[in-house]
């Protein structure tokens, strides 16, 4: 099982793809979490890294997805790539879409590498409820993620949240979180986690 949690930075990206067992060659990119906003730069940022590692990349939104579709843009890919925005957004669509059924086996048995940043980080806890927040018009029946790792990713972690994230922390002691950096990204290889730097090659300002 592969996975690259981003903050921002994708400065670690190439290098990651170039030592998954088997290397993609076909991405889907999941714009979902930032429909909400007025505007998602960093979702042009990650195609334009996707087709310059030499991977084809069809973008692929999974609202207004049903399950058929979804699971025909997967069956021709073996990388997926979410992108940031509103978790529960992203989270409520991952559910209805069938998106969060479909991913998890998949990506558990080696067929598809997983990457998200920010919101697409989040999507791979336990349960995100403790990331609901008061913008962000996701409405959902379960919290319950895609369970892809076994803690909670504390994203964004250098822009003023240290306090936030100490609370956090503090009010939940049977969670494990891992807060990083914009600069960081989390490496997962079968459950082993690597935190590297991950420069930051572009503005994408979520």
């Amino acid at each position: 099982m592969n996975l690259f949690l981003g903050s921002e930075g994708l400065g670690a990206f190439p290098a990651w793809l170039d030592e998954l067992p088997r290397r993609p060659r076909r991405a889907v990119l999941i714009p979902t979490a930032g429909n909400p906003l007025p505007a998602t730069p960093w979702v042009d940022v990650a195609m334009d890294v996707l087709t310059t590692c030499g991977l084809g990349v069809v973008r692929f939104d999974l609202e207004g997805a049903g399950r058929h579709d979804v699971d025909a843009v997967l069956e021709n890919a073996d990388l997926v790539f979410v992108t940031g925005g509103q978790p529960i957004f992203l989270l409520e669509h991952a559910q209805r879409s069938g998106f969060a059924q479909a991913v998890p086996p998949a990506v558990r048995s080696g067929r598809l590498a997983y990457a998200g940043v920010s919101a697409g980080a989040i999507l791979t806890a336990p349960d995100l409820a403790v990331y609901d927040a008061p913008d962000d018009p996701g409405q959902v029946i379960s919290t319950t993620g895609l369970g892809l790792v076994p803690f909670y990713p504390l994203v964004h972690s250098n822009r003023g949240r240290r306090e936030r994230y100490d609370k956090l922390i503090a009010d939940r002691p049977g969670l494990t979180f891992l807060a990083y950096n914009d600069d960081e990204a989390l490496l997962i290889t079968d459950g082993l986690v690597d935190r590297r730097p991950s420069a930051i090659t572009a503005d994408w300002n979520r």
